[in-house]
């Protein structure tokens, strides 16, 4: 009996077995979709599904379908059904049922921000199934807006009502709370730094705008990554056993909305260096790298050196084309004798090669605008170095908003292709706007230009070349003027820069009126180094000195008249800021002389010598700028004794070169006391910039310098000094920095100028 039951059991499992292979091996005839509530698109749902008709059913990808739909977050329940259609094929039914209908969604409770700005952040929208997910995601959202906000104490509890037709409302209820601001920051156990210090460099921390703006907020997510400043401003010194041991947060009885924050803290004792090892290292003998150690036996540590030591070994690696090398530094401290020994351990990685540079994402730049930029090609060791120097010269033509680089892996061992993917940004801008000035008033201007033309190609719309072109009018109450410019930066395929000049400017100063038309070109090349170039020059120019008054003095009635002007130039630059419009580091130098002969057309016979140069410093993290500068030139007629016409003399004072002083009011004076300029000049200034609220900073500066009559006469009891405070402002959405000077003459040697407070503006718009 016993025996007849085994057999049986076989029988069905083996039964089981076949009916179990036989579906599984059988094919897709129909799937069904069954939605017993809501109405969810259909298209949807099988979007969501892998399986398909046709398709040999897999029961695993039946569960992984059901698992994806789960995942939408719209179904409360899915059910799937198999039933067997014969001929070999299986049919599919999957029942669904939505999540109830959304009828409205609300946000309540809130009182500091209004509905409609919060339910940017909300994704779930009315007559539409309730989604787990985005339920989940704007929750998340609102807390996040809050946080960002300062209100780290917010609530935000989504809660479902079910209405009587079945469907529901979402309501987001909120709680405000109080929004948290930093006070008092103190720190306990510091020697080595000044509280200032170590206040500035967290970012919990109390500012004098904080009862107006939102600066000076706390946030508890920053504790530990202020934990983490301070500890490398410490490891700066080498007190590599610092540690923060507590931070205690308390609300002020007063003030609830104000925290007190303490930090408690232990430094420990300085560390020395010790023994400086190498690991890995295979290329490079120990000895060689050891030359690129900053931190010396004996002195104290310093983590930035460290650092720094680190980044250079493998800049070492890397112009050899060890793209994967690696430099990870073994701290073995000493805690009795309190030396720290350093073991570089080096991954030196293989040697690449660049097989193809491939450029991607041009639409309208062409190909050798992109590739006579790039300082690494085919054949060139695959050096990050430079690849990140070509990534940055492509951002500096101004033509792409972003560049992506990346080396990939070719079908030969050794070499990598390194592909830049470029996203263009329009190049061609329509502005039009004005401004207002102490220098030139009121003044209206319209430009046309474009940073990316291309003179030889009208197929293209004139785009795409790297050439520039600008065509700007002005008309204002004491200037006028029509300029076209034209630049190419590769002349002939080469690195010659050629510029192109055409102009008309008419000016009414003081006393005269004056014209000027002409035109310019300039043959500029880089040599040595991306920073310093030398350019050659040459200007002819129209200009008519008219409207002078019988009454004034003989020297400017001589003035009157038409004149030419023919002049070669040649300028020696030198320029590592690390910006033009905004430079907070490095430095610029120029060095210009020109020549004005009769032999060239010219109208009299002078010659200019130039120069002038400005620096550029910043700590802090480039809150505080500081920025020192100067320029000295004469003008000089051939002939010693004679004097250069007015119009190329020098014209100190106002908001461009000594504040304090009304403008071109410093100079020379004739019989009735009118400014007649000087043939030598000399300017120096010294500014220091601090942040003030976002994209408002203010200045101290002071402001030396006076123009001498004669040339190359430079009498210091004549000088003159101005000095005072400024705001600068960038105006959101406006390419417009404004300018706020207010200067007083502290040293005035300037006959007829009054000593007197003055305010100093350029304020000026553009869309």
């Amino acid at each position: 009996m016993f025996s007849a039951i085994v057999n049986k059991l076989a029988v069905a499992l083996l039964l089981l077995v076949v009916a179990t292979l036989t579906v599984c091996a059988a094919e897709i005839g129909k799937i069904s979709i069954v939605q017993d509530s809501g109405q969810l698109s259909e298209e949807m749902i099988r979007f969501n599904i892998q399986l398909k008709v046709g398709d040999t059913f897999d029961e695993n990808i039946l569960n992984a379908d059901i698992k994806r739909l789960h995942g939408t977050g719209f179904f409360a329940d899915i059910v799937s059904e198999t039933k067997d259609a014969g001929s070999g094929k299986v049919d599919i039914t999957i029942r669904t049922k939505a999540k109830p209908t959304i009828k409205n969604v609300y946000i309540v409770g809130n009182i500091k921000y209004p509905s409609y700005e919060l339910m940017k952040n909300v994704s779930l929208s009315a007559e539409q199934p309730l989604n787990d997910n985005q339920l989940r995601e704007s929750a998340n959202k609102l807390r996040s807006f809050y946080k960002e906000k300062g209100y780290n104490e917010a609530q935000i509890t989504p809660e479902l009502k079910t209405l009587e037709d079945g469907r529901i409302d979402v309501v987001f209820q909120v709680k405000e709370n109080l929004r948290m601001k930093v006070d008092k920051v103190t720190f306990e156990g510091n020697s080595i730094y000044y509280n200032w210090t170590l206040k500035h460099a967290v970012a919990n921390r109390w500012s004098i705008l904080s009862r107006f703006l939102d600066m000076g907020l706390y946030d508890p997510g920053e504790l530990e990554n202020d934990k983490a400043r301070l500890r490398e401003l410490f490891w700066n010194k080498g007190y590599l056993d610092f540690k923060v041991e507590e931070i205690q947060i308390k609300a002020q009885e007063k003030s609830p909305e104000y925290v007190d924050i303490n930090f408690k803290i232990f430094e420990g004792e300085p560390y020395k260096v010790g023994k400086t090892t190498f690991v890995g290292n295979e290329i490079f003998s120990s000895a060689q790298l050891q030359e690129m150690v900053r931190l010396r036996e004996g002195e104290i540590f310093d983590n930035r050196l460290e650092q720094e030591t680190s980044r250079d070994i493998c800049g070492l690696y890397q112009t050899l084309g060890h793209a994967d090398v690696s430099c990870r530094v073994e701290r073995i401290p000493n805690f009795k004798t309190k030396v720290v020994d350093l073991n570089m351990v080096v991954h030196e990685g293989r040697r690449y090669e660049v097989k193809d540079v491939v450029i991607t994402g041009n639409k309208i730049t062409k190909d050798k605008v992109i590739r006579r930029e790039l300082v690494i090609q085919p054949g060139d060791p695959l050096d990050n170095n430079r690849i990140e120097a070509s990534q940055s010269r492509l951002m500096g033509m101004g033509y792409f908003g972003k560049v992506d680089t990346v080396s990939v892996n070719t079908d030969e061992i050794g070499k990598r292709d390194v592909i830049f993917d470029v996203e263009e940004k329009s190049t061609f801008a329509f502005k039009i706007g004005g401004g207002y000035s102490d220098t030139d008033s009121l003044l209206g201007m319209a430009e046309i230009s474009n940073s990316n033309f291309d003179i030889t190609d009208p197929q293209s719309y004139f785009q795409g070349g790297g050439q520039r072109f600008r065509i700007q009018g002005m008309l204002g109450l004491e200037r006028m003027g029509f300029n076209v410019d034209f630049t190419e930066p590769w002349l002939f395929d080469i690195p010659l820069r050629l510029d192109l000049s055409g102009y008309w400017n008419e000016y009414q100063y003081d006393y005269w009126y004056e014209q000027r038309g002409g035109a310019r070109v300039t043959l500029a090349k880089q040599f040595f180094d991306d920073f310093t170039s030398v350019a050659l020059g040459y200007k002819f120019e129209y200009v008519r000195v008219y409207h002078v008054d019988r009454d004034e003095s003989r020297e400017m009635q001589d003035s009157q008249g038409n004149w030419l002007v023919s002049q070669p130039s040649i300028s020696l630059t030198r320029d590592t800021r690390d910006s033009m419009l905004e430079p907070t580091s490095g430095y610029y130098l120029n060095f210009t002389s020109s020549i004005t002969p009769q032999f060239l057309g010219s109208s009299e016979d002078y010659y200019r010598l130039e120069a002038k140069g400005s620096l550029y410093y910043s700590f802090l993290d480039k809150a505080i700028i500081t920025h020192v500068g100067g320029k000295i030139g004469t003008v000089a007629g051939f002939n010693p004794n004679d004097d250069v016409p007015i119009f190329e003399r020098y014209f100190l004072g106002g908001g461009d070169s000594i504040r304090g002083f009304p403008y071109r009011e410093i100079g020379h004076n004739d019989i009735n006391g009118h400014n007649l300029g000087g043939q030598s000049m000399l300017l120096l200034t010294a500014e220091v910039s601090h942040p003030i609220w976002s994209f408002i900073r203010g200045a101290v500066f002071v402001d030396v310098g006076n123009a001498w009559h004669k040339s190359y006469r430079y009498d210091m009891s004549g000088i003159n000094v101005g000095a005072g405070y400024g705001l600068r402002i960038k105006v959101p959405y406006f390419n417009a920095p404004v300018k706020l000077d207010l200067a007083y003459p502290i040293l005035n040697n300037q006959d007829d100028a009054k000593s007197a407070l003055r305010f100093h503006f350029n304020m000026g718009f553009a869309f």
